[in-house]
C-alpha cells in the first residue's frame, strides 16, 4: 500500500485527489445515491428495518447472515465489507466471496496495490471495480502497481467474478471509510449494473447500517478494540435521534421536535417508524429494544 499512498502524493498536491481525475469519477459522482443521513424527513420502515434487523443479531455469525440474506434480497449473490484502515489477511470477517479467491487475494498480497483501497480513503462516491481496472489497464505508465491491478483483474476473472459495485461511507466513529462490495458469480459486468441500477440508495443505507451496528456491538472483532469512552458515535437515522432524545431527556413530543429542528409530524412519523420496524406497540417499547440491541445508549 505505501507504492500506493506514494504515488498518489506524486500526483498533486491540490485538495482534489489526483486518482479521482484519472479514473474520470465523475461519471458516477453525478449518480451519486443520498447518504442516509440526507433522508432527513423521510425514513421508511424498510429503510429503517435494516438497523432494527441487524441490530438484534447475537453474535457475528448471525450479524453476517443477515447482511448476506439483505444483499441477496437486492439481488445480488456475494457480498464483501471491510474499513480501509483494516485491510488485511485475517479481516475478511464479514465477506462471503469465495476462500480459495480471497486466499490468493492475500497469498499475493494484492491488497497493497488494489486501488479500491487508496481510491476509499479518500472518497465517498460509489464506483464500479472495472473503472479501477481500466484506469490500470490504460494508464500511460507501466509500473508495479499498474502490473498488480492487472493481475487482480485476472485473479476476479478467473473465479468468475467480472464486476463488483462499491458503496462506500464514513465511518460511524469518524476514523476513515467503510465499503460494501457487491457481486454475482459469473454474472457479466452488463447484467450487474442492471441489477445495481434502482438499488444504488438502499445498498448506502445497508452500508451505513452494517458499519452503525458494528461500531456498537462488535467492535473488538470488525474495528480493532472497543470504542474508547470519549469516541462519540453518530446516530445517522432520524428515527434513532428521536428515540435517543425521547429516551435521555425529560422531553415531550413538542420538545423532542424542537430539539431536533423537526415539526412535530415528522417527529411523530419516525416513532411510528421505527415502532414498526421494532414491532413495538409503544415508544417505550420501542426505546427498549434500541437500546438492549445497542443502537441508542440510556444514560442516566
Amino acid at each position: 500500500m505505501s507504492e500506493n499512498n506514494q504515488l498518489l502524493s506524486e500526483w498533486g498536491d491540490g485538495s482534489r485527489n489526483r486518482i479521482v481525475d484519472l479514473i474520470d469519477a465523475s461519471r458516477i459522482a453525478s449518480n451519486k445515491p443520498r447518504r442516509a443521513q440526507d433522508f432527513s424527513d423521510s425514513y421508511s420502515e424498510l429503510e429503517f428495518g435494516y438497523y432494527a434487523d441487524l441490530s438484534a443479531a447475537n453474535d457475528l455469525s448471525e450479524f453476517k447472515r443477515k447482511i448476506e440474506d439483505s444483499i441477496k434480497e437486492l439481488g445480488f449473490q456475494e457480498f464483501s465489507y471491510f474499513r480501509t484502515d483494516n485491510v488485511a489477511p485475517g479481516s475478511e470477517k464479514l465477506v462471503t466471496v469465495s476462500s480459495d479467491f480471497l486466499a490468493a487475494y492475500f497469498n499475493e498480497c494484492f491488497f497493497e496495490h488494489d486501488l479500491i483501497i487508496p481510491y476509499a480513503n479518500s472518497n465517498t462516491a460509489p464506483i464500479y471495480q472495472s473503472i479501477l481496472h481500466d484506469y490500470a489497464r490504460n494508464a500511460p505508465f507501466d509500473i508495479n502497481m499498474t502490473q498488480m491491478m492487472k493481475a487482480i483483474y485476472e485473479l476476479n476473472k478467473s473465479y468468475g467474478y467480472h464486476e463488483f459495485y462499491n458503496t462506500l461511507a464514513k465511518a460511524n466513529n469518524g476514523k476513515g471509510n467503510v465499503v460494501l462490495s457487491v457481486t454475482i458469480q459469473g454474472c457479466s459486468p452488463i447484467e450487474l449494473k442492471r441489477i445495481v441500477r434502482g438499488c444504488e440508495s438502499t445498498l448506502q443505507l445497508l452500508c451505513e447500517a452494517i458499519d452503525a451496528v458494528a461500531s456498537r456491538k462488535f467492535p473488538n472483532t470488525l474495528i480493532g478494540g472497543v470504542s474508547s469512552n470519549d469516541e462519540v458515535l453518530s446516530i445517522n437515522p432520524r428515527p434513532l435521534r428521536v428515540l435517543d432524545t425521547l429516551a435521555n431527556n425529560d422531553f415531550n413530543i413538542i420538545q423532542v421536535a424542537d430539539h431536533l429542528n423537526i415539526s412535530v409530524v415528522t417527529a411523530n412519523k419516525h416513532l411510528e417508524t421505527a415502532r414498526k420496524a421494532f414491532g413495538a406497540r409503544t415508544n417505550y417499547a420501542a426505546i427498549k429494544k434500541a437500546v438492549v440491541n445497542g443502537l441508542i445508549q440510556y444514560t442516566t
